[in-house]
């Protein structure tokens, strides 16, 4: 009997404790009815993301780089990202890059011309900029930087500095000719040869470098071939083309035409000094570190094709095959920013490409000699093709030969519309 009333004790106790156990469904009853508070969770552990280590890889002189390594330097101390800068040298071509894209090497970032911005694009090895550059591009950046940049519907660079070409020249030489600037038409740069051909003192008319191809393109707009008014291929020998070129071999006797070594290009600045050249097509960038302090510039206004100078111009991409996108946009973002983009013009002499800062010209310290057409410059104002780089490479060797009198105007404007069989 004993036993018999310990076994019916236990099995009351066992019956109590069971009560007293929360379970799961009467809990969710309680919370229901509101007669006891929803259970708290803990919160769950947010993944932290790893640093980033991507590579940039850029092709600049000397001065570009270390600035540009200074300005690296200075974000990685903010950031747990590891950027690593790659100066390419001035030997490595665009076409080996493209090799190395197609080979899965490529660099995750990459500086480049804005005329390759398509030829890389178009071949599958960039990605939109759209998917990493979270800043708007359209509006404040200047259309003659962007339009470049365009494919398919889509951005493919975020622009980072623009170098137009510009006329540097004696202004007592050029008086003396009966003029206050540059020629702004093909009728004032007859007048201005005509009064060049009457004196004998000042050997050269122009200097300007004909193994860039854009400075020879630039001359040939100057002297004619922006007159047209349609949207004409770069290359077609319309009417006003054909007087640029027949303008150009009238000139070449003049012409001091080759400033591409080192000598040459430290020397041309003091030439004009010294009166022994009226007038120099040069990037603005040269100008800034090269010009003698009583040379003045001058960038034309475009003429009706909105076609004045080449204004040449790079733009940050990122690789399709970079898994590092998103930490490579923030770095992009920054070495583009206002304060950035200030800081990069005043070193490099590079212009920004931010319209912002070209609205205070005196506190940006940009040159006042810059037109309002630079801002304004239409988006069609520069050939847009993703064949250009090989359009240009040809042209190139077509008005080095022409300017060296190996071939004579007929058959330079052969070459010329041969060029044109490879727009895309």
């Amino acid at each position: 009997m004993k036993r018999r009333n310990q076994w019916v004790l236990f099995a009351i106790l066992l019956l109590a404790l069971i009560n007293l156990s929360p379970s799961k469904q009467s809990t969710l009853v309680r919370n229901q009815e509101g007669a006891a508070p929803e259970p708290v969770s803990l919160p769950s552990q947010k993944t932290v993301q790893e640093p980033a280590h991507f590579r940039v890889a850029v092709q600049m002189n000397e001065v570009e780089f270390l600035r540009l390594q200074h300005m690296n330097y200075e974000y990685m101390n903010t950031h747990a990202d590891q950027v690593e800068l790659v100066n390419l040298s001035s030997a490595e071509s665009y076409d080996n890059l493209l090799q190395q894209f197609e080979l899965g090497e490529s660099p995750d970032v990459l500086l480049l011309d804005n005329a390759w911005i398509r030829k890389f694009a178009s071949s599958g090895h960039l990605m939109p900029a759209e998917r990493y550059y979270s800043s708007p591009l359209t509006g404040e950046v200047l259309s003659v930087s962007l339009a470049q940049n365009e494919w398919n519907g889509y951005i493919w660079g975020v622009p980072f500095d623009t170098d137009p070409y510009v006329f540097v020249y004696n202004p007592n030489a050029i008086t003396e000719l009966g003029m206050q600037q540059p020629p702004k038409s093909a009728d004032e740069w007859e007048t201005l040869l005509t009064a060049f051909r009457k004196q004998n003192r000042v050997p050269y008319l122009l200097a300007a470098d004909f193994n860039e191809p854009y400075a020879a393109l630039s001359l040939l707009w100057q002297f004619g071939g922006n007159t047209a008014t349609d949207s004409r291929p770069i290359f077609e020998i319309s009417d006003g083309m054909q007087q640029g070129i027949q303008y150009l071999e009238e000139v070449r006797p003049y012409l001091l035409a080759n400033i591409a070594d080192a000598k040459a290009s430290t020397d041309i600045w003091k030439r004009m000094y010294d009166g022994e050249v009226v007038l120099s097509l040069a990037r603005a960038s040269e100008v800034k570190h090269g010009q003698h302090p009583t040379m003045d510039v001058y960038l034309p206004d475009p003429g009706p094709s909105g076609k004045s100078m080449w204004i040449y111009g790079r733009s940050y991409v990122i690789s399709s095959k970079s898994s590092h996108a998103e930490a490579a946009g923030l770095w992009i973002a920054e070495m583009s920013s206002l304060a950035r983009q200030r800081e990069w013009y005043e070193i490099t002499g590079r212009l920004p490409v931010l319209k912002t800062l070209y609205f205070d010209f005196q506190r940006n310290k940009i040159p006042a000699w810059l037109p309002v057409s630079l801002v304004n410059s239409k988006s069609d104002a520069l050939p847009i093709s993703s064949s250009l780089p090989e359009q240009m490479e040809q042209f190139t060797q077509a008005s080095l030969k022409f300017v060296q009198g190996y071939i004579g105007t007929n058959q330079f404007m052969d070459e010329m519309t041969q060029i044109r069989s490879f727009d895309k």
